[in-house]
């Protein structure tokens, strides 16, 4: 019995690795709803589905302060941003979810946005 939940361990464990090697950086922009709670629910659907979220930007709409937008540096794998944005496109206050491969993007539109203000 107890070698059976050694070899299961193991097999976790391999499986964790390999999920590890597949996980890079993720640019996740969303453009929503300037209300209180639209970040909590935003960060709500990453820490569900375990997203390492490296960095954040939340900004308010310099031509409407009723809307705002987020900017995020992800690590995790394809497969699960397509799940996040999916699930993002969901909520009612968000409008636009764009994700894009690498951490650059996530450079130049921070600067873009601190330059604004």
């Amino acid at each position: 019995m107890v070698i059976r939940c050694s070899c299961v361990m193991r097999a976790t464990n391999n499986k964790q690795r390999t999920t590890n090697r597949m996980k890079q950086d993720f640019t996740l922009e969303v453009a929503a709803d300037n209300n209180f709670s639209v970040l909590n629910r935003v960060i709500n659907i990453l820490n569900r589905r375990r997203v390492r979220i490296k960095k954040l930007m939340a900004h308010e709409n310099e031509n409407d302060f009723r809307k705002g937008g987020v900017i995020m540096l992800l690590h995790t794998t394809p497969d699960m941003i397509e799940k996040v944005s999916t699930q993002l496109e969901k909520l009612i206050e968000v409008e636009m979810v764009r994700s894009q491969e690498g951490s650059q993007v996530y450079f130049e539109l921070s600067e873009r946005i601190v330059d604004v203000d």
